[in-house]
Parts: structure tokens; C-alpha cells; sequence
């Protein structure tokens, strides 16, 4: 067979490209510490990393969800332990103690701290986490609670609570819900309206649920304002209230919901001393720590659905470091081998270029100038 000086320089440029090309794959992988750097490189582990890599997005994305609904619920559970305070003070020192041998001017004292200690309620009530209000339910862009400028009554979502024609409603209101997917499998109904609770986290909380009674019919009291328009107690506001409610009546007629009991104690309280009614404060006094049992119990479910983010989280970190680990062995090369490849083909490169400067006559390489 006869070599021809075409030939072996065809077959040197080959073997030569081939040469080149090893090496500065190996080359690539050391310098961008990855075992591909296109699809067409390896197919397989670049499918399988795709799908690794969008499960680890997903599974951060979730995890992101969870913490910022874990914050969410902080606020919530600050809000309701200050209600809880609140409620406790209120039946377990202040009540108490106003009933205690005290006249119409201690009294007053006393429903003046009743009536601040409303006020700081209603604030708790309306607490904000980023601009959203944590205790509205499922509509967190308003202030859920206030108080109605004609009646001094509270409302919810501008509805009076202390009104029985309103109870459907405002049960609506507290037993809405908000879900978010934080990777639980959401899933809807066989009508695909409505979410499957267990496939997604409810966060909606309404303070309702913490201090209103809806097994109460009301007070049926027109009207509880006890402040003039310089927040100071309205003398004529406890006429008013007596008129409405004769002694012996307040026992049986006491405001469904903590803020509005708040506001009827103070007036019970400001009654002159042959007017004063204690069994009726009494009463109030016992239904004040109805309330207060009534938001430690709500509490109480925010730290159960709390612990249950907490661990699912926890779940969540891990799965992270699961992806990570997957996604490292499919993409990132072992480096002391990528190394040790890129150095053997340097060293091949580099023979196959003083071999060819043998291979090649001087004359040929002179023609080649």
C-alpha cells in the first residue's frame, strides 16, 4: 500500500482536531466545573438535571411561601396574645376590683382604664404584617374592626356585631378562607371550584373567632357611645344607658362580643350609686373571661397551624439540600479527575504536535510557509 504525503496529513489534521477538541472539553470542565456545557453533550444527565433543577426552584419558591405565611402567622399570634392580656387584666384586676367597695368616683377611674383598655383592643384587632391586616379574614386591605361613629357600637367589615340580623354574615365573614400552596399538592373539588383544604394552607384569620359570641343574641342596646368628641367620658351617656336598661336587666341583655362588653361594663360602672347594678357586673365580669378563654383558644390554633409551617419548612430544607446534593452529582464533575483528564490531554496535544513536526519533511514544512 502506498502512503502518500496527502494522506498522512489528512489523517494528522484528524487525529489532531480530535486531539484538540478532547482537550479543551476537559478544559472546559475545569474551568467551568461542570460535565457539560450543552444538551448535546450528554442528553441524559442534562434531561435529568433540568428536572432536578426545576424541582429545587419549585421546592425554594414554596419554602420562600412558607416562611413569609410563618411571619404572617407571628402577627396574628402577637395580636391575639395582647387580647388575651387584655381580657385577663380586665376580669381578673381591674373587674374585680372596681366592684369592691368603691363609689361612683373610683368607679369612674376604673371605667376610664376599661374604656383605654377597648381602645388598645381595637388596635390589636387591626394589627398589619407588609401592609396587610392579619386578623380581616380573607380580605386583609381594610381595617376589619371600628367603632360605628352613631352608635359606639364595634363592627366588622362595616356590619354592627352586636346585632343578631347580621350573625349569617359575620359568620361568613369568620369562617372564610385564604389558601396558599406551599407544595402540599393542591388539588380542587370534582367541580374544580373550590380547593381541597388538605392539598393547601388556610391563613385567613378573622378576630372575630377570638372575641365575639355568636351564640349571643346581643345586647339590644341602641347605643353604647360613651365618649364626647374630646375622648372624654359622657356624663350623660350612663342616663342614657340606665334609661335603656333598667337595674337587674344588664345581667340578661350583655353585648355579644368582647369590645362592646368593654364599653357596657364602663357605663354599668358610671351609674350613680343608688343606680348601680352589681349583679349586672358582675355577669359582665364572668362573661369577660368567657372571652378571654374564648381568644386563648384561638391562640391556641394559631400555634398548632404555626408548629405545622414550622415543620413543614423543616421538611422543605431538607428536600433543598436533597435537590442540591442530586443536582451537584449530576452536573458538577469530580474535579481531581477533571483535572488529571485535562493534564493527560494537554500532554497528548502537545505530543501530537511535535509528532507531526516528524511525520512532515522540513521540505514540506518549508512549502506550508
Amino acid at each position: 500500500m502506498r502512503v502518500t504525503t496527502s494522506m498522512m496529513i489528512r489523517n494528522y489534521q484528524t487525529n489532531l482536531t480530535k486531539t484538540t477538541e478532547t482537550k479543551m472539553n476537559y478544559q472546559n470542565k475545569v474551568l467551568t466545573q461542570r460535565n457539560f456545557t450543552s444538551v448535546k453533550e450528554d442528553p441524559s444527565a442534562a434531561a435529568k438535571a433540568s428536572n432536578l433543577t426545576r424541582q429545587y426552584l419549585k421546592n425554594e419558591d414554596y419554602m420562600e411561601m412558607a416562611k413569609d405565611l410563618q411571619s404572617k402567622l407571628d402577627a396574628q399570634e402577637d395580636s391575639v396574645y395582647q387580647v388575651v392580656k387584655y381580657a385577663e387584666e380586665l376580669f381578673a384586676k381591674i373587674g374585680k376590683e372596681s366592684l369592691n367597695g368603691t363609689n361612683l368616683e373610683q368607679r369612674e377611674t376604673y371605667a376610664n382604664t376599661i374604656v383605654s383598655i377597648r381602645d388598645s383592643i381595637i388596635q390589636s384587632l387591626n394589627a398589619t404584617y407588609s401592609n396587610t391586616f392579619v386578623m380581616a379574614g380573607a380580605n386583609g386591605t381594610e381595617a376589619p374592626f371600628a367603632l360605628d361613629d352613631q352608635t359606639g357600637k364595634l363592627t366588622y367589615r362595616g356590619l354592627i356585631v352586636d346585632d343578631v340580623a347580621n350573625k349569617n354574615t359575620l359568620t361568613k365573614y369568620r369562617d372564610e378562607a385564604l389558601y396558599m400552596d406551599i407544595g402540599l399538592g393542591l388539588e380542587f373539588d370534582a367541580n374544580g371550584k373550590d380547593i381541597i383544604s388538605s392539598t393547601a394552607f388556610d391563613i385567613a384569620f378573622s378576630g372575630l373567632s377570638a372575641i365575639w359570641d355568636d351564640e349571643s343574641q346581643g345586647s339590644g342596646i341602641a347605643n353604647l357611645n360613651i365618649l364626647t368628641s374630646n375622648n372624654t367620658i359622657d356624663s350623660a351617656a350612663a342616663q342614657q344607658y340606665r334609661g335603656a336598661m333598667a337595674i337587674g336587666q344588664g345581667k340578661d341583655n350583655m353585648a355579644n362580643n368582647l369590645v362592646d362588653l368593654c364599653s357596657q361594663l364602663a357605663l354599668e360602672l358610671l351609674q350613680n350609686d343608688d343606680d348601680f347594678d352589681y349583679q349586672s357586673c358582675d355577669a359582665m365580669l364572668t362573661k369577660l373571661k368567657g372571652f378571654h378563654e374564648q381568644a386563648d383558644n384561638s391562640l391556641t390554633g394559631i400555634g398548632v397551624k404555626s408548629d405545622f409551617l414550622e415543620k413543614s419548612v423543616s421538611r422543605m430544607e431538607s428536600n433543598e439540600l436533597s435537590l442540591a446534593t442530586q443536582l451537584e452529582r449530576v452536573v458538577t464533575p469530580d474535579m481531581a479527575i477533571a483535572i488529571t483528564n485535562y493534564s493527560y490531554s494537554q500532554y497528548a496535544y502537545n505530543a501530537a504536535l511535535r509528532i507531526g513536526v516528524n511525520l512532515l519533511s522540513q521540505s514540506f514544512l518549508d512549502f506550508m510557509r
